[in-house]
């Protein structure tokens, strides 16, 4: 985690650097006129303004010793949305409290504020209703469960349903050890959301939710294992990525990455899709593929020609942990694809 502590103050800075002995990779900037050359300290240049502007999109948490007044002023220009935005917090220079500004839920800024608050012996300032009312918004659910959400107009008007004390219905396709508070009530049945004022459907597959009450959150559990013929293009690819998961009724919101034999990792073709899809290349060395590859059907040509018999399988086989195997192998333009499970659908 990266994490930027900016003071204005004597007592900032004092009150900074007590902060970063607990955070040693923390980066603490204090007024030019406070430096003294410190390792992992550096002068605010040319002015605050300036070096929020530089660093607000570059780091994890934020963390201002200073007036609010002043933080708020500082960041407004910089603000983009919940996904993209830091988590701010602004301490008063005493350490008496430990403010929550923005991003308390998806940029972990309220978790952050305990953690600070409690390594200072300050007082924890949290405003979000979900928090202040011991339940649960829908995006931190999400977040705890390591989900994807796409729908966020929907996620807001059932997290207020929520924090206004409403109920939620939620089904799930493997269970989670996750203790939920009492505003969520698991469901039996599927169908059974159909029944709700608003329900949420956790898991992968690729149903059509019928009304616009009900939300799917994506788990992040489907690893493809691919090969590719040299020079192939990225459409083509992603066109077979496409096909693959809805051959086995998998959402390609619910893909976590991609995997690959080493000496397929400079393929441009799939190191593009990974990037359009927006998800990891992870290369896996040949010395581990041939740990595995009995268990998999081998090609003597693919042998011979890098030295292991199989990548798709043992690729997707290992990439998940070992998780089950729901596509073996699918052949098709040059692109080869297996598709597995993990099996906890973390």
């Amino acid at each position: 985690m990266k994490v930027a502590i900016l003071t204005v103050t004597k007592g900032g800075r004092a009150l900074g650097l007590q902060l970063k002995s607990h955070l040693p990779q923390s980066q603490l900037y204090v007024l030019p006129k406070f430096y003294e050359g410190e390792e992992g300290i550096y002068p605010i240049d040319p002015d605050l303004k300036t070096l929020v502007g530089e660093i607000f999109h570059t780091v994890d948490q934020l963390i201002f010793i200073m007036a609010t007044g002043i933080v708020v002023r500082h960041i407004a220009p910089h603000l983009r949305d919940k996904r993209q935005d830091p988590g701010v917090l602004v301490i008063d220079e005493k350490g008496t409290n430990v403010i929550s500004l923005l991003s308390g839920h998806i940029g972990g800024a309220n978790s952050f504020t305990l953690k600070i608050a409690d390594l200072l012996g300050a007082n924890p300032v949290i405003t979000t209703a979900s928090d202040v009312r011991e339940t649960m918004a829908v995006d931190t659910l999400a977040q705890s469960l390591g989900c994807r959400i796409t729908d966020w107009q929907l996620t807001k008007k059932i997290t207020a349903h929520i924090v206004n004390g409403g109920k939620v219905g939620i089904y799930w396709d493997k269970s989670f050890s996750i203790k939920l508070p009492e505003s969520y009530e698991n469901l039996e049945k599927f169908d059974d959301l159909y029944h709700q004022t608003y329900g949420i459907y956790v898991g992968n597959r690729c149903i059509t939710l019928q009304g616009s009450n009900l939300l799917q959150l994506y788990t992040q559990n489907i690893v493809i294992g691919i090969g590719c013929r040299r020079g192939i293009d990225a459409a083509t690819i992603l066109e077979e990525i496409k096909s693959s998961l809805k051959e086995v009724g998998k959402r390609i919101e619910s893909l976590k990455k991609l995997v690959t034999v080493d000496v397929k990792k400079d393929e441009e073709g799939l190191l593009e899709a990974a990037r359009i899809l927006n998800i990891p290349l992870e290369i896996i060395e040949r010395q581990k593929i041939a740990e595995v590859e009995g268990l998999f059907q081998a090609s003597s040509f693919v042998k011979e020609t890098i030295g292991v018999g199989s990548v798709s399988e043992p690729c997707a086989y290992l990439g998940s942990g070992g998780g089950n195997l729901i596509l073996k192998k699918r052949k098709n333009q040059g692109v080869t694809i297996s598709i597995a499970e993990e099996e906890e659908g973390r």
